[in-house]
């Protein structure tokens, strides 16, 4: 695969194309489903009986943004993802923006949810949680992930078909049993409060995001014009409905005590059933390694990318003749998940990979107005609802006004790490502009 400078277009023959509706799916719903489920019924909890409801407006705010990503992508269907179609409609500094932003949002992410997972371990294997224990298993962790990630994108796809299996069976089994259990007294505020509402649709938006590293094997998707829409869409809708049943069952089972449970799903398994509650406990161990495990898939294919385009060293743009994957890329998004996981915490972290997300739902979506308007198909037929306009106005403006609502600290550093990568892209063009003006 190449990727030109001049707006992240890519040959496609290099990396395999096997990629079909479930595997896109699964490996959306694996990389989204990581510590979300298992932390946010508590916090929405403080809203009461509007908390499915902060879930459902969140939900279709990232529904928007999946229908501008999956007609962009099936314009532009390259490795990379949202990094090759904004590059198409942008140019090659909003190019290298998103790529930056996409890397830096994943690999947070990855580490703050590993940081998370062994938080998770630490009550049930002390010596395993905690001090060198801890570090000893997070490298073993990531060393398996990535000699998974090396075999390419296809025997990816099922390893993570598997893992969500794992992760979704347990949920819906504590969905189906606490629904039935002894309620708590319903004694949690019902009224609607705007003030109290509004500052948590930052929470609903970090339950859903994800997706723009789902994008990262796109250049590997089978007939991504079919694949895409019904693999990003199916993901989504699993997601959203399964988010708004444990937060309907976890209120039920503890109701006022949701709002200040550490563990709340792991609490109202212990209420329903002696045995569910550990049985929630490893469950969310495997959903956050899960995670993880996504994210060490897709997020190497965006390196790769910013290597082809020279915003890397070279070294990253590699691909192994065998197995077709670009493993330096692969190796070096392994040690920095461990490095962020060994020495940073969870609040931190995630709030840093929140934020990359956001930037890129923003471009992605202005992006898609763009090639729309220049009626841009790079690869044959494309996706295109009427609808799409509106809901790339819908995600511009809700991210946006997220971003906004954010600490001057969050903002400057976004604001720093968008510059980087804008001044990554002009020092990678500068041979380009020589070559041309000799």
């Amino acid at each position: 695969m190449h990727m030109t400078t001049e707006g992240g277009r890519a040959d496609q023959n290099s990396l395999r194309r096997e990629v079909g509706p479930l595997g896109v799916a699964a490996t959306t719903i694996n990389i989204v489903m990581g510590s979300g489920l298992f932390i946010i019924p508590a916090t929405l909890g403080a809203v009461g009986g509007w908390a499915p409801v902060v879930i459902i407006a969140c939900g279709i705010v990232m529904a928007a943004v999946t229908l501008c990503f999956a007609e962009s992508s099936s314009r532009v269907p390259t490795v990379g993802g949202a990094y090759g179609f904004v590059g198409e409609a942008l140019g090659p500094t909003a190019a290298s923006i998103v790529g930056g932003q996409i890397w830096v949002s994943a690999t947070f992410a990855g580490g703050a949810i590993l940081s998370a997972a062994m938080a998770q371990v630490a009550p049930l294997a002390p010596m395993l949680g905690t001090g060198i224990g801890r570090a000893i298993v997070i490298l073993s962790i990531c060393t398996a992930f990535a000699a998974i990630a090396r075999l390419g994108a296809w025997e990816s796809a099922r390893a993570v078909e598997v893992t969500i299996v794992l992760k979704i069976a347990p949920l819906l089994l504590f969905v189906a049993i606490v629904a039935f259990a002894q309620a708590a007294p319903p004694t949690l505020p019902q009224a609607f409060d705007l003030t109290r509402t509004a500052p948590l649709l930052v929470i609903g938006i970090y339950l859903f995001a994800g997706l723009e590293s789902a994008m990262g094997i796109n250049g590997e998707v089978r007939d991504p014009t079919r694949s895409l829409p019904i693999g990003l869409f199916a993901a989504i809708g699993i997601f959203a409905a399964l988010a708004i049943s444990i937060q309907f069952v976890a209120q039920h089972a503890l109701g006022a005590a949701l709002p200040t449970s550490a563990a709340p799903l792991v609490e109202a398994g212990n209420r329903a059933n002696c045995w569910l509650g550990p049985v929630m406990a490893a469950t969310a161990i495997v959903s956050m390694l899960g995670c993880v495990f996504g994210l060490a898939i897709n997020t190497p294919r965006t390196i790769f990318a910013l290597a082809r385009d020279g915003m890397l060293p070279a070294i990253l743009g590699r691909i192994d003749p065998k197995r077709e994957t670009p493993v330096p890329a692969i190796l070096l998004n392994a040690t920095i998940f461990a490095v962020l996981a060994i020495s940073g915490e969870f609040g931190p972290l995630a709030t840093i990979a929140t934020l990359a997300s956001m930037s890129v739902y923003v471009l992605g979506c202005i992006a898609t107005l763009v090639l729309r308007r220049r009626g841009v198909a790079t690869a044959g037929p494309v996706i295109a609802w009427p609808i799409t306009p509106l809901a790339a106005i819908v995600g511009i403006v809700a991210n946006i006004a997220i971003i906004a609502s954010s600490q001057t600290s969050e903002i400057l550093g976004l604001l720093g790490s968008i510059i980087l990568f804008a001044l990554l892209a002009w020092f990678a063009r500068r041979p380009v502009r020589a070559a041309v003006a000799s």
